[in-house]
């Protein structure tokens, strides 16, 4: 969450009430511009592929946030579903034609 939010876990933007986790909850089944706000500002702009995959980021972040350790991906779980995410985000650069290196 931090890496993708650009943002400490006690950010005074979260309010008193607020931890990040419950934040991202909140923002990441807005739409429009509230919504964007999860994306750090730094690693803007983004192509729609590359903003779905931080979106997608932040939702494997959350899973790993679970309160009961039944419901938290393994870490194993957690870096094959990471991968499978870097690995789709390859492909469709490849679709696209475009080097993501570049």
């Amino acid at each position: 969450m931090e890496l993708v939010s650009g943002k400490m876990p006690t950010d005074a933007s979260f309010g008193v009430e607020i931890d990040m986790m419950r934040w991202v909850e909140k923002h990441i089944e807005m739409q429009g511009s509230a919504r964007e706000e999860l994306i750090d500002p730094e690693l803007k702009p983004l192509l729609p592929v590359e903003e779905a995959a931080a979106y997608q980021v932040l939702e494997i972040a959350l899973q790993c946030t679970k309160t009961s350790p039944q419901e938290r991906p393994s870490s194993r779980q957690a870096c094959d579903l990471l991968l499978h995410l870097f690995h789709n985000r390859m492909m469709d650069f490849e679709k696209m034609n475009m080097d993501p290196y570049k």
